[in-house]
């Protein structure tokens, strides 16, 4: 019994090690990820001039990266296309604003959000405007409708909220902060320091160099994924703990309620999509920030669609996210969004006129 033991666990240990070769880089080397990112941030963003944004895109900016082009056409959006300031009457504008979501992070342009909805809308019936970028939040993306979006007179804009919509969160930003901007990020970090030491992050980065100095690595392995469920029982993500301030709850309100304001005075319809955390759908903990954004969204005279409710029942989140990430979408994730998204579009576009 002994010895069949020790033969599975040596056939389990050869059989792990061979699945996860290919994740592992020489030298612990990130395979340049970082660097490849900051010189992507550094050139197709700068630093901005408007007030109430840090950075924003660069126009006409490109950078090549190992899913293809990273690049904004010359009125900043993420598009090798320029288009028209007037609509083609044959086709109805979408507008779609947000983060790194929008943006859609790690994909080529043809697997991007924006461009999966208009493909799932059709597109000679509808032209989908991808004014994502990376790290914004629901102020600055407000701010970018009225000086970027507005000129183009969308008549369906889409606002697509992230759930660390709360905080500052962005790869930009830390490139192009200085001043009073550079002093609020410093103090949100030491916040966080203080009220959660220990994160999500430090539990997987111990597990992986427990993991990587084991003999036996499947048994390291077994031993972090119960490790990180103990922990998860009671942990508390910085999502939930900006979310119990209420000046950052407030700061989020009113962002929400001048983007609705804007798009009700350009006469367009506003879809406001919720993005959930993209795990345990059986013990979801973000509900509360879901409910709050939902009203502040319905009361700036948005139509809600959360992704939560529309996903839970039939998707798992394994299935819709990007590897561990547990915020972006993969190409599954992507597609099967779009499709939701142009579920709503297209509902907004039969329903009668307010």
């Amino acid at each position: 019994m002994g010895v069949s033991s020790l033969l599975a666990l040596g056939a389990a240990e050869l059989v792990y090690r061979a699945r996860t070769a290919n994740d592992e880089t020489p030298d612990g080397d990130d395979g340049g990820w970082r660097d490849r990112y900051r010189h992507m941030n550094e050139t197709i963003y700068r630093r901005s001039a408007i007030e109430g944004l840090v950075y924003e895109p660069t126009p006409s900016a490109s950078v090549e990266m190992e899913y293809g082009a990273a690049a904004f056409n010359s009125a900043g959006m993420r598009d090798d296309e320029e288009h028209a300031l007037v609509p083609d009457a044959s086709r109805t504008r979408v507008a779609m604003i947000g983060d790194s979501i929008v943006w859609s992070e790690f994909m080529a342009h043809h697997d991007s959000l924006p461009d999966r909805t208009e493909e799932a809308l059709g597109r000679d019936r509808y032209e989908v405007l991808p004014f994502g970028v990376s790290g914004y939040d629901t102020t600055q993306e407000a701010i970018w409708y009225e000086r970027a979006v507005r000129p183009f007179d969308p008549a369906v804009v889409v606002v697509v909220w992230c759930m660390n919509d709360f905080v500052i969160m962005s790869g930009p930003f830390e490139r192009f902060a200085e001043g009073r901007d550079r002093e609020e990020k410093d103090a949100q970090d030491a916040w966080l320091e203080e009220v959660a030491p220990v994160r999500r992050e430090t539990i997987d980065w111990v597990a992986q160099q427990r993991e990587e100095a084991a003999t036996f690595r499947v048994l390291a392995h077994g031993y972090g994924l119960w490790e990180r469920a103990r922990f998860e029982r009671s942990y508390v993500d910085e999502y939930l703990l900006a979310f119990g301030e209420e000046t950052r709850r407030d700061r989020a309100a009113r962002a929400i309620a001048r983007i609705g304001g804007a798009i009700r005075e350009d006469e367009a319809r506003g879809v406001f999509v919720i993005s959930p955390v993209l795990e345990h759908w059986d013990h979801y903990r973000w509900q509360a920030l879901h409910d709050f954004v939902r009203e502040e969204a319905e009361r700036a005279g948005f139509t809600v669609l959360d992704l939560y409710e529309a996903l839970h029942t039939e998707h798992d989140p394994a299935d819709l996210r990007s590897g561990s990430d547990n915020l972006h979408y993969g190409r599954t994730g992507t597609r099967v969004i779009a499709g939701t998204i142009a579920d709503a579009i297209t509902s907004l576009d039969a329903s009668p006129s307010p």
